[in-house]
């Protein structure tokens, strides 16, 4: 039997080393102290990988997806320039036309300007009565846009709660050398008492970090 030395880890297995080591061990008495350091620093190592990884994919998606119906909305207005409607419904593919060339660089916004704008451009499009164009089927885009700016707003307010939420946590990275540290102590106060042999259990469970440590090599 011999003394374990934690390997390099990558942060992810610095992770699972940890919860590992705590399930093995948290039920010997002998060395709650040095099970509870671990404890207590895993927490807030787990909440600093949060804080590294906290993700804005969401919202890149959500925000192609509005720009996608953005896009299908502006296309199909245009289309229907070029037929030859009645004087009513061509009117109203005027007025289509004429809020849309407002809003021409809409997708070059920043994402809250990009929010608001939407809003603004379906505000001033709903005081059109596309009853009256109820033959055409530009009408469709308006709730697909809607729903997507609402799922923007929601996942935009998760990330900002979520950063808000981390903002005082430390970085994974910074805590990583005193989590390897505190389970360092772990194990050698382990095999203390595994090398004097008295309690079976303390001599399983290191057998146990000892399988833990050589499948992370």
């Amino acid at each position: 039997m011999e003394i374990v030395n934690l390997p390099r880890l990558r942060m992810k297995q610095l992770q699972t080393v940890g919860e590992n080591s705590l399930r093995i061990c948290e039920a010997i008495p002998e060395v709650k102290p040095a099970t509870d350091k671990v404890k207590s620093l895993i927490g807030d190592f787990k909440l600093g990988m949060q804080k590294e990884n906290v993700p804005a994919v969401t919202k890149v998606e959500l925000d192609k997806l509005r720009d996608k119906y953005i896009s299908g909305f502006r296309l199909e207005v245009k289309s229907e320039t070029y037929f030859p409607h009645e004087t009513d419904k061509a009117q109203l593919i005027d007025t289509l036309s004429v809020i849309l060339a407002k809003y021409s660089d809409i997708n070059r916004y920043s994402y809250n300007e990009q929010t608001a704008a939407v809003d603004n451009m379906l505000t001033e499009i709903s005081k059109i009565d596309l009853q009256e164009g109820e033959t055409l089927t530009i009408g469709r885009w308006l709730p697909l846009i809607k729903n997507a700016n609402e799922d923007f707003k929601k996942a935009n307010k998760a990330f900002i709660e979520g950063n808000a939420i981390l903002a005082t946590t430390s970085a994974a990275s910074d805590l990583a050398p005193q989590l390897a540290e505190s389970l360092h102590d772990l194990y050698t106060l382990m095999f203390a008492h595994a090398k004097i042999g008295t309690n079976e259990n303390i001599v399983k469970a290191y057998r146990e970090i000892e399988m833990l440590i050589k499948s992370v090599n």
